[in-house]
Formats: structure tokens, C-alpha cells, sequence
């Protein structure tokens, strides 16, 4: 038996949407730049064409990181983590008997908790995108699947105790 648990950014702006966006807002701030530029105020376009730029970036990088996604896939013998993201897919595999799920506090006081999957010296970081509370969430249910070093639950147990 496997368990798979699959994880992405909130990203509800979809690639129309965000172009739509964009174009509006663009033709929107344009309209009152060429007010100030028919007024002989000229340098106020360039400035436009950067503040379009700036927004450009922001709202790429954004739908960017809405291609990142990763997939836990925890068997009977060793846990899979691939990360995908627009430079690729990198697959880690290792042995759940020797995993053990941390989560650890943040460095800062309004910083973000980390939660990893640790084996052999070697930790690996799971759901960094997530809330706060959808990570703390995912590190209850990891330890559940994963267990303790040394530990290896079974994944299903039906009503009678039997694993299935």
C-alpha cells in the first residue's frame, strides 16, 4: 500500500487572467500618463513604462512560482519526495525506516517554521509555501506515516487490525 500526498502554492490566477491583468492596468495608468504628457510633462513616460515593467516582473515571477509543486509518496519500504519547478523535477528516495519527519521553530520571531523529512544526515524541505498552520497540519500527518526512526507504521490497518 502507498500514501501520496500532493502539494501547491495557492495560485488562483491563471495565465488569461494575469495577461488581462496586466494589459488593463496598463491602458488604465497610460490613459493618465498621456494626460500629464499632452500637458508637455513628457518625463512621466518613461517612468510609466518602468512602473509597467516593475509590475511585468513581479506578476511573472508570481505565476512562476504557481508551477511549483511536490509529491510525497510514502510505501511499505522508502518515501519519494519530487519537486518540480520550471528548472525540472528532482526525485530524492530513502529508506522510512531510518526517516524521521522535523518540524523546526523559525530562526526569527515572525519567521516561518521549516518542515523536513531527515535521514542519514541528509534533510530534506517539504511544503515551504505552505501556512503556517497547513504546515503544522502536514508535519502531524507526515510523523503519523512515517513514524519514528526505527519506527515503521503500517500505512493501512482495516476495522479488524489487519493490515491491508
Amino acid at each position: 500500500m502507498e500514501q501520496r500526498i500532493e502539494l501547491a502554492p495557492n495560485c488562483s490566477l491563471k495565465p488569461v487572467g494575469a495577461l488581462l491583468f496586466f494589459g488593463s492596468t496598463c491602458l488604465f495608468s497610460l490613459g493618465f500618463a498621456l494626460v500629464f504628457v499632452f500637458q508637455g510633462l513628457w518625463p512621466v513616460l518613461p517612468f510609466w513604462a518602468l512602473e509597467m515593467l516593475a509590475l511585468g516582473l513581479a506578476l511573472r515571477a508570481s505565476m512562476q512560482r504557481g508551477k511549483y509543486t511536490q509529491t510525497v509518496l510514502i510505501t511499505d519500504s522508502q518515501i519519494s519526495l519530487v519537486t518540480r519547478s520550471r528548472r525540472g523535477a528532482q526525485k530524492q528516495e530513502f529508506a522510512r525506516h531510518w526517516a524521521k519527519v522535523r518540524l523546526r521553530s523559525p530562526p526569527r520571531r515572525n519567521g516561518s517554521s521549516r518542515l523536513t523529512i531527515e535521514t542519514c544526515g541528509v534533510a530534506y524541505e517539504v511544503g515551504s509555501f505552505l501556512t503556517e498552520e497547513d504546515r503544522c497540519r502536514l508535519a502531524e500527518r507526515l510523523r503519523y506515516l512515517v513514524g519514528g526512526m526505527n519506527e515503521s507504521p503500517p500505512l493501512e490497518i482495516d476495522r479488524k487490525g489487519d493490515r491491508i
